[in-house]
């Protein structure tokens, strides 16, 4: 049996962390973005100390990556997340309509 780097370690336990309705990450808002043409965008970061360095990892390694967005009233959309790369371990999603989040929910990521 291999021993584990510490990557390795920090990302399994972001996999590990499910949100109800089968999300595998979590993320808090930071701040909630609308446009008056309907498009939303939400700035987030890891959910937990436990989980930053594992969070920024994964961001890193998912900028532009389509994703589906579920927030904490159970609405489903779906966007694209972008790491925002003048701060560590922040992200940037971009969503087609409008949400109602607010600053330090947890949302999920399917």
């Amino acid at each position: 049996m291999g021993l584990m780097n510490r990557r390795e370690f920090l990302f399994s336990g972001i996999q590990g962390r499910v949100f109800q309705r089968g999300t595998a990450l979590q993320m808090e808002v930071m701040e909630v973005f609308s446009a008056s043409n309907g498009s939303s965008a939400l700035l987030v970061h890891h959910a937990d100390e436990a989980t930053r360095e594992a969070f920024a990892e994964w961001l890193r390694a998912n900028s532009s990556r389509q994703i589906v967005c579920l927030l904490p009233n159970g609405m489903r959309l779906g966007g694209r997340i972008f790491r925002v790369s003048l701060c560590f371990g922040r992200g940037l999603i971009l969503l087609p309509g409008p949400i109602k989040a607010h600053a330090k929910e947890i949302v999920g990521i399917l």
